[in-house]
């Protein structure tokens, strides 16, 4: 199978908006290909009618102590992956401008989302991922990774205001809610923590067959409309919010949530 067949097969069509999540050690042990041709495969199936996002979270925070990266929108590199930086280098595709919670965009979003937005609510309100939950035909495409890096899943975290919303659980590595770039300084309203409990999220949706995990040789995917995860998850985070959170002690970002809230 080739791996435009593979795109085909789990559900990927044209004028699809998507997001993506991706391994690529995970796809290039099932298929030989390269991070341009997976970018060339997303963007031939979608076109540019559609929408193909991919974060490219870099994460410069200020800090209380120590020193600190500064954001620079058209040099600093992605923190979450190989493909989201290939990516982001590949022809006709824009960059956000926030520090800390960035995204890359290809195909009509850039109609209605252009380099500067930098919410202060990062994955929040006004952020690509509210965006994409009042877009219809929208979907997260998962490949070769789990819901560890469902970046939906903080949008649905500030959607569902689960207690610890607005609470930074970073204050053991000195981290300020100021995202620092080129531009200056920017307060933020929300950093997201811990996604690690997010499989959690996962196991219910799997335990329920809402979703279906595609498999094709060593490659396990995801392809699940957002309206679904919107739905499901504001349901599962205003119930179950305690099961987002790491084991007691094996955290410190979910160890102070679960103090200061549980």
């Amino acid at each position: 199978m080739k791996f435009n067949d593979y795109l085909f097969q789990i559900g990927l069509r044209e004028r699809q908006n998507i997001i993506i999540h991706s391994s690529f050690k995970g796809i290039s042990a099932s298929f030989p290909v390269s991070p341009d041709a997976v970018i060339n495969s997303l963007k031939d199936i979608v076109t540019s009618n559609g929408s193909i996002i991919f974060p490219t979270f870099t994460y410069f925070f200020k800090k209380s102590a120590g020193d600190y990266e500064i954001f620079d929108r058209e040099i600093s590199k992605s923190k979450v992956g190989l493909l989201s930086e290939t990516f982001r280098l590949s022809k006709g595709v824009i960059r956000t401008s926030s520090p800390t919670h960035s995204f890359a965009l290809w195909g009509k979003i850039k109609n209605d989302i252009d380099e500067t937005n930098s919410p202060e609510s990062p994955l929040g309100k006004e952020s690509v991922l509210e965006w994409l939950t009042h877009q219809q035909n929208s979907f997260v495409l998962i490949l070769g990774t789990d819901f560890s890096s469902l970046s939906y899943g903080h949008y649905l975290e500030v959607a569902a205001k689960v207690p610890w919303f607005d609470f930074s659980p970073w204050d053991y590595l000195n981290v300020l809610p100021i995202g620092v770039s080129t531009n200056g300084e920017q307060k933020l309203k929300e950093i997201p923590g811990c996604a690690k409990g997010f499989v959690k999220f996962e196991k219910y949706l799997l335990d329920k067959n809402l979703i279906n995990k595609q498999e094709y040789k060593s490659l396990s995917s995801y392809f699940i409309n957002i309206q679904l995860l919107f739905n499901e998850g504001m349901k599962y985070f205003q119930t179950h919010y305690d099961k987002l959170l790491c084991p007691i002690g094996s955290c410190k970002a979910c160890d102070s949530r679960r103090r200061k809230f549980l």
